[in-house]
């Protein structure tokens, strides 16, 4: 059931983010797989915040992307990629989280909630230790671009939904920087998908206004789909 419920959320997310990285990789998986790298693609669900912030809400999303594990030395790999679709920021904002990330603009009087929604570029470079059980860990830097930012406003009133946003990219620094790490399991005795967690601390102030101090922190629901891997061997 979970596996699943796993596949279902990637293949919306596959739709959702039909671009010729990901379309690349599914057509041509199976020449990437070699006996010394595992290729394949990366998805799940994301919670993530902002330090910094009176809101400490977690804003939920989803991320995918691809990955490449690669053998080193004996259960020693290096596992790295790209996230194309990696949403994330903080939800349930304060107006003062609002006035400190948009100084000009005008908050709404009435109930509802703000959150911020960014959207990044993200590489992890990580050593990963992989146990005879098939359990594994991994850990080490990402490093990740800005692509777009929206402050987002929602409100229900009387069977009446309103959704608005305003583009913020400027409030932000374009590139942020952190440490990364996690474990998980691989399926099917060590031939089959990953699923695992793992979590990443921001370790750079992602807001151009000063003395905020905001950083990201992420925690990731992933499984890895090796695509073409039998048909390569």
């Amino acid at each position: 059931m979970i596996k699943k419920i796993f596949l279902s959320v990637l293949f919306i997310g596959l739709i959702q983010s039909a671009n010729s990285q990901i379309l690349i990789s599914i057509i041509f998986g199976d020449k990437l797989n070699s006996e010394g790298m595992e290729f394949g693609l990366d998805g799940g669900v994301n919670f993530s915040q902002v330090s910094g912030m009176e809101s400490n809400q977690f804003a939920t999303n989803l991320h995918l992307g691809f990955y490449f594990d690669i053998r080193l030395k004996n259960q020693w790999n290096l596992n790295t990629g790209v996230l194309v679709k990696s949403s994330q920021g903080a939800a349930e904002l304060s107006k003062n989280d609002v006035k400190a990330l948009y100084p000009d603009l005008s908050t709404y009087v009435d109930s509802g909630s703000y959150s911020q929604a960014l959207g990044y570029f993200n590489v992890p470079i990580m050593i990963k230790y992989k146990f005879k059980n098939h359990w594994f860990l991994e850990a080490g830097p990402q490093l990740a671009l800005l692509m777009n930012a929206r402050l987002q406003y929602e409100h229900s009133y009387d069977n009446i939904e309103l959704n608005t946003s305003v583009k913020n990219r400027g409030a932000f620094n374009r590139i942020d920087f952190g440490l990364i790490g996690g474990m998980g399991y691989k399926l099917r005795k060590g031939t089959g998908m990953n699923i695992g967690i793992k979590y990443y601390y921001g370790l750079v102030d992602i807001s151009k206004s000063s003395g905020l101090n905001n950083t990201n922190r992420v925690l990731y629901l992933k499984i890895d789909i090796p695509i073409g891997k039998e048909k390569s061997k």
